[in-house]
């Protein structure tokens, strides 16, 4: 649901490089996972039911290749996500641009879902694996 989505940016929102709050959501693998079920739940039900849009939104570009992923300190990756995860709910919400630099334009309601599912189970899912190597001992 949208209100998953946005406990999950709030979650997002405020953690801290090196004190990511809570630490359950970090250390839980089953979490992540039950994100990514209630994404791919989302996708499924618009794609039975809702129509194209009468305008393009943008999206995040939310692919990455690992090699670089694993580079980037645990900051560079939460701005990263928070930016990618601003320019979505900005999508589905005021249409104001967000910070992420690589974005497109889609007109199809799933691809607001597969964007965010994708994000979910790349990014985050990554992030939180090595937030969880220091959180977790």
């Amino acid at each position: 649901s949208l209100a998953g989505l946005l406990l999950l940016t709030s979650v997002l929102l405020h953690m801290e490089d090196g004190h990511a709050s809570p630490t359950q959501l970090v250390c839980d693998n089953r979490l992540i996972q039950k994100y990514i079920r209630e994404a791919k739940d989302m996708e499924k039900r618009a794609c039975q039911a809702l129509p194209a849009l009468s305008r393009p939104v943008v999206l995040p570009l939310v692919d990455f290749s690992l090699q670089q992923w694993k580079s980037k300190s645990n900051e560079t990756k939460r701005q990263e996500i928070l930016c990618d995860l601003a320019l979505l709910v900005g999508a589905v919400g005021s249409g104001e641009p967000g910070c992420s630099p690589r974005s497109m334009e889609q007109t199809r309601i799933t691809s607001i879902f597969l964007t965010y599912r994708q994000l979910i189970q790349g990014k985050l899912r990554f992030f939180f694996h090595d937030l969880a190597k220091d959180l977790c001992k």
